[in-house]
């Protein structure tokens, strides 16, 4: 794989990590790879975004078209844990169901007051969610 990349074995490793690893079940768990584009990945011996070449989910194309929520600042709000596990607020609020279906991870927790923080789990998502976006506003959706 990496030979094949003309990467080192060291890069190929980095360059897994940074584009497929970082999903967070929990504040204190380590990441995990997402297996689809990580198993594509070595099978083919091409990097690509794998997991947004299967498409994304009607249903959430369809609540993000409806939100009035702020995309762009998404990954600097904090929620509790009560907000985070809510299914009930997507049309205020879609980082719940953005968090649950994967496109965002837990980056920090504070015991304190009980806040997350969100991140994309890694390159490939965030580059996928991106187009989306550009997408979205070029149809007329903020």
């Amino acid at each position: 794989m990496a030979e094949t990349n003309g990467l080192t074995q060291d890069e190929c490793y980095k360059k897994l990590a940074k584009d497929y690893d970082g999903y967070h079940f929990d504040y204190d768990t380590p990441g995990i790879y997402n297996p689809f584009s990580l198993l594509n990945t070595l099978d083919n011996k091409v990097f690509r975004d794998y997991w947004f070449e299967t498409g994304t989910p009607s249903f959430l194309v369809y609540q993000l078209k409806k939100t009035e929520y702020p995309l762009e600042s998404m990954t600097e709000e904090e929620l509790t844990t009560d907000t985070l596990n809510s299914i009930h607020i997507m049309d205020e609020n879609p980082l719940p169901l953005l968090y649950q279906s994967g496109y965002l991870t837990i980056k920090s927790y504070d015991k304190e007051f009980d806040c997350y923080q969100l991140c994309f789990p890694n390159r490939e998502v965030e580059q996928g969610f991106s187009q989306l976006l550009r997408r979205l506003k070029k149809n007329g959706n903020k």
